[in-house]
C-alpha cells in the first residue's frame, strides 16, 4: 500500500508506522511537531527500521488544512500523488472542550476534512476511533455496528461518534479498546485511562510510606463496581499489527472492527494484583454510585482528583463484540494479560514519571 498516515508522531501512531514501513509499505507521514517527529525517528532507529526510510516521506502540516490544502501539498510532495489508502489517526483526547472546541476540532474535524481529500483523489479510508463511541451502558453486548446516539460520559465519546457518522458506511473504522504500553517492553507516551487509576494508586502508596503508622492493609476504600466486569486493556504492539492487517486485506474494507482483548481481566483481578504490587489492602467493590474511604480528607480529593474522570467507566462494563476481528484475524492472537504483564506496564510507568517533561 501508499499510506497516507495522520497522528503518525502520536503513541499508537509511531507504532502503526513501524508496523506499516516493518511490512513493505510506503508511508507519507503527516505531522505537526519537529520534535515529535525526531522523537518517532529515534524511534523507529531503535527498531533497526531505519533502512526502510525509502519508504518513509514526512511532511508538515494539519490535517484539519487538508482538505483546503490538499492540492498544494500534492505539488510539493509527489510521494502524495501515489497515495492509495489513508490511515487517520490523528485524534484530540480532551474530555472537556476547551477554548479552542478540542476534541470537537480535531475529531471531527479532521475527518470532515479527509471527506474533500476523497472527492479529489481516489482513496481506501480507514479512521481510527474507540470503542466508547457506544455510549454509557451497563453490562450489555456492543456489537461491530454504527451505534446510534446515546448517552455520553465526555465529549471525547460524541466527538468520535459524530466523526463515525461523517464516514459511516463509506470507511473502514476501527475501534479500540483502552491502549496500554508495549506487551514486551511497556513502552507507553501517553499514560491516560487505565494509566490514571494506576497512578492514584501509587500517590496514595507513597503517602502511606510516609506515615509509618497509617493502616495501610485496612484503608477501608470502596469502589462503585462489578468486582466480575472487566476492563478492556490491550497492548499497542497488538492494537497496531491488528489494525496493518486489516486494512492490507481488501475483502475487510468498509467494516467495523472491535480492536479489543478476547479475554480482558475483571476489576477483582486487576485490584488483587495492583494490590500485591503496591502492598495495600481493605479495597473493596461497591454498588454505590460514589467511592468511599476512611483515609484523610486531603488524600481522598487527590485520589478523586486523579480517577474523576474516569469513576463512571466502572459501572459502565460494556462487552465487545469481536466477531468481525476475529474473521478477519484467525491467526492473530492477543499477548495475554499476565501479572507479570501488569507489572511491567506500571514498572515503566513510575520510571518514565508517568510521562512528566523532563
Amino acid at each position: 500500500m501508499k499510506v497516507f498516515l495522520t497522528g503518525a508522531t502520536g503513541f499508537l501512531g509511531q507504532y502503526l508506522l513501524a508496523e506499516l514501513l516493518g511490512r513493505g509499505h510506503a508511508v507519507s507521514a503527516l505531522y505537526r511537531n519537529d520534535s515529535k517527529r525526531r522523537d518517532t525517528e529515534r524511534f523507529l532507529e531503535s527498531l533497526e527500521l531505519r533502512s526502510l526510510d525509502k519508504n518513509l516521506r514526512w511532511f508538515h502540516g494539519d490535517v484539519l488544512e487538508a482538505g483546503a490544502l490538499w492540492d498544494d501539498w500534492r505539488r510539493k510532495h509527489p510521494s502524495l500523488e501515489e497515495v492509495d489508502t489513508v490511515l487517520h489517526g490523528a485524534a484530540s483526547l480532551r474530555f472537556k472542550v476547551n477554548e479552542f472546541g478540542e476534541p470537537f476540532s480535531t475529531n471531527v474535524g479532521g475527518a470532515k476534512a479527509l471527506r474533500k481529500i476523497r472527492d479529489r483523489q481516489p482513496l481506501n479510508v480507514h479512521i481510527i476511533s474507540t470503542v466508547a463511541v457506544g455510549g454509557f451502558v451497563e453490562g450489555e453486548v456492543l456489537f461491530e455496528v454504527n451505534h446510534p446516539r446515546r448517552d455520553f460520559l465526555n465529549a471525547y465519546e460524541q466527538s468520535k461518534w459524530e466523526a463515525e457518522q461523517i464516514w459511516a458506511g463509506e470507511a473502514t473504522i476501527l475501534r479500540p479498546g483502552l491502549i496500554v504500553g508495549h506487551s514486551q517492553t511497556g513502552r507507553c507516551l501517553g499514560f491516560t485511562g487505565w494509566y490514571k487509576i494506576v497512578k492514584a494508586v501509587h500517590l496514595l502508596t507513597r503517602f502511606l510510606d510516609e506515615v509509618p503508622d497509617c493502616p495501610r492493609f485496612n484503608l477501608g476504600i470502596n469502589i462503585p463496581a462489578n468486582p466480575g466486569a472487566t476492563a478492556n486493556i490491550v497492548p499497542v504492539d497488538y492494537v497496531a499489527r491488528a489494525i496493518t492487517r486489516i486494512i492490507e486485506d481488501r475483502t475487510q474494507h468498509g467494516k467495523i472492527f472491535h480492536i479489543t482483548h478476547p479475554t480482558p481481566p475483571t476489576h477483582q483481578w486487576s485490584h488483587e494484583v495492583l494490590c500485591r504490587k503496591f502492598r495495600i489492602g481493605g479495597i473493596n467493590f461497591s454498588t454505590h454510585r460514589a467511592p468511599s474511604s476512611r483515609l484523610p480528607e486531603g488524600i481522598q480529593l487527590m485520589l478523586g482528583k486523579q480517577v474523576q474522570a474516569w469513576l463512571p467507566y466502572f459501572p459502565a462494563n460494556p462487552i465487545f463484540d469481536r466477531t468481525n476481528t476475529d474473521r478477519a484475524l484467525p491467526d492473530l492472537e492477543a499477548p495475554p494479560i499476565t501479572e507479570a504483564l501488569i507489572n511491567r506496564l506500571v514498572d515503566y510507568a513510575i520510571e518514565a514519571d508517568w510521562g512528566r517533561p523532563t
